[in-house]
């Protein structure tokens, strides 16, 4: 789920060792995220062009993704180029919602997931400036087949648009609706992540001991991976973790039964 810690842990796997493509070929930082992404740009393109082709998009994720024989060409190609620079992986968010795809080009696939607790999640994702505008947003994520499920209920055409109207009429209004959407995304991304993949093939890791034990964090992920690294480089690695990097809490947040449930779940499958 994006805002979950995943450009962190990706930069401390590159740092370790992980190939993550040529420099240019990554997304450059920005005021959301000054440390940089880590992301290659062929695969997030990819990833957006699948989720469009379903009448998608990441904060408005599609039922199910099929690919188009144009895209699965693309795909093979860009996977083709880092053929050789073993151990290689990339990072994307996206992934999780477009995981079977992936899958199905590369089997033996592991994935490492990025927890943290949804509210602070959803806060985190309502103060960034990744949400297009409202309108866009609204209509995408109220649409008759969205996974979103939002406490006002599905809407016809007219609901929509006074429900997209409201929301354009203040910041506040407007970041709370990112929120309650987020807890959702959060939702969503996190049980197709658990469906796609088996309890061999991904390891979960929990924002929370990052930030709290950096170094016996790191070493777990590190063993998951495959990556042996120097002590000089791991230690280096591990001094990229700083708490300026936190701004959001979560502490008395209250969560349906449902998100609760799973993330006490993952919570417990991260050893935290």
């Amino acid at each position: 789920m994006p805002r979950s810690g995943t450009s962190l842990v990706t930069q401390v796997l590159h740092r370790c060792g992980l190939h993550l493509g040529r420099p240019e070929d990554l997304m450059p930082a920005a005021a959301d995220n000054i440390d940089g992404y880590w992301e290659h740009l062929s695969f997030v393109r990819i990833n957006e062009r699948l989720l469009a082709a379903n009448g998608g998009a990441w904060f408005a994720p599609p039922a199910t993704v099929h690919p188009t024989p144009a895209l699965t060409a693309d795909a093979a190609s860009v996977v083709a180029a880092f053929e050789g620079r073993e151990p290689w992986g990339w990072k994307d968010p996206r992934n999780a919602v477009t995981l079977p795809f992936w899958k199905g080009l590369l089997p033996a696939l592991k994935v490492i997931v990025c927890l943290r607790h949804p509210a602070e999640t959803a806060s985190s994702l309502a103060t960034s400036a990744l949400i297009p505008r409202t309108w866009r947003f609204y209509w995408s994520v109220t649409r008759a087949d969205s996974p979103i499920a939002l406490r006002q209920g599905p809407a016809r055409r007219l609901g929509r648009l006074w429900g997209a109207a409201r929301a354009s009429t203040s910041v506040a209004r407007r970041r709370a609706l990112i929120h309650e959407v987020g807890l959702e995304l959060w939702r969503v991304y996190n049980t197709r992540m658990l469906d796609e993949t088996s309890a061999s093939h991904r390891l979960v890791t929990h924002y929370d001991a990052t930030m709290r034990t950096p170094r016996a964090e790191l070493e777990r992920v590190l063993a998951f991976a495959g990556l042996q690294p120097p002590s000089a480089v791991l230690e280096d690695a591990v001094r990229l973790v700083s708490p300026r990097l936190r701004h959001q809490r979560a502490d008395g947040a209250s969560l349906t039964p449902e998100i609760d449930a799973l993330y006490a779940r993952l919570t417990r499958e991260a050893r935290h």
